[in-house]
């Protein structure tokens, strides 16, 4: 009789264990299952942005600090003092524009580094950067967050992303590589056209490069103009 009883019990210890193992192996795949990020999405177009035909700073700036919280990235004081906004003229922000920051730009020692914000799907003009008293410059670049169809010359790549209609005629080069978190790319060459091109989920990039002399930037469209939406 005690052997039976012995047995029992060890089966009822045995079958509640189970239970209790199955119950936590469930709701450990239901917390994995909740922790899973969707990707981030674009939020704002140009009916939001624009206001009497002008680009709304406080608007841009919520756009990109609703990507900084979604990534992580901290507004900083030194962001708040720093960040630049731009569309460069063209009252396409939705798809051609940027924010970004200068950690440092010394002329002395010639080298230069820039964090470059691009929400989802905008894009940077086609540009380059020619000889002034510095050499041109020479840049790379490497996403932090999110990816980018980084542009500049070769052969033309198959499936390209549609160039925004604020950018037609002003793009010649058709060669680009699909950027992902923590790849380097770096310029082609010296003086070669190129541009960023930011994928659905936005982009943070961190472009390390030599001295960044204002007077060697060249736009491919005439109209491009930088203008700091925040210092206006």
């Amino acid at each position: 009789m005690k052997s039976k009883k012995l047995i029992k019990k060890l089966a009822l210890a045995l079958a509640t264990v189970t239970l209790v193992s199955c119950g936590k192996g469930t709701a450990t795949v239901e917390n994995t299952q909740d922790s899973v990020k969707e990707p981030y999405k674009k939020k704002y177009t140009n009916a939001d942005f624009y206001k009497d035909g002008k680009l709304d700073p406080e608007i841009a700036l919520a756009a990109y600090l609703d990507m900084f919280d979604y990534y992580g990235v901290q507004y900083s004081d030194f962001l708040k003092e720093n960040l630049f906004i731009s569309d460069f003229g063209l009252g396409d922000f939705e798809n051609t524009g940027m924010a970004g920051v200068f950690w440092l730009n010394d002329a002395e020692h010639r080298y230069f580094g820039h964090e470059i914000y691009l929400l989802p799907g905008q894009m940077i003009g086609q540009h380059r950067h020619v000889a002034t008293d510095f050499p041109p410059k020479y840049e790379s670049w490497q996403v932090r967050h999110g990816w980018a169809y980084n542009f500049s010359t070769g052969e033309p790549t198959p499936n390209a992303p549609k160039i925004p209609d604020s950018q037609s005629g002003s793009v010649t080069i058709a060669h680009f590589q699909i950027q992902k978190v923590d790849e380097v790319i770096h310029l082609n060459e010296a003086e070669a056209p190129h541009f960023l091109y930011a994928g659905p989920e936005g982009a943070i990039i961190t472009e390390y490069a030599s001295y960044h002399d204002n007077a060697g930037l060249k736009w491919e469209n005439p109209k491009a103009n930088f203008i700091d939406v925040l210092k206006q």
